[in-house]
């Protein structure tokens, strides 16, 4: 198993190696935005690695290009401990919204 923690909002999982980062956020109950549903088109899903190495990138017909440093969650497999920094986590309404 392998490691990965999503910061904000500080939650940690244990998943098997080779889960998507995406796949790995629904786990921890953390919400990545992902519109095109994990095909790599939209970009939505960027994530910023803070600590750990990334690992292969699934490959996609037509992926998003991201600014350098940042990998689509949906196609990044995660084969170390990794620390993520989501770019566009859904919030769920608080009390009162």
């Amino acid at each position: 198993m392998v490691s990965v923690t999503f910061d904000p909002p500080g939650v940690t999982v244990e998943v098997e190696p080779g889960t998507t980062v995406l796949d790995a956020a629904r786990v921890a109950g953390v919400n990545i935005l992902a519109t095109c549903g994990g095909k790599g088109t939209c970009g939505k899903c960027a994530v910023r690695l803070s600590a750990g190495e990334p690992g292969p990138v699934r490959p996609a017909l037509r992926a998003a290009v991201l600014p350098r440093g940042l990998y689509l969650a949906c196609l990044l497999e995660v084969v170390t401990p990794v620390t993520v920094r989501a770019v566009n986590i859904v919030r769920p309404p608080g009390p009162g919204q």
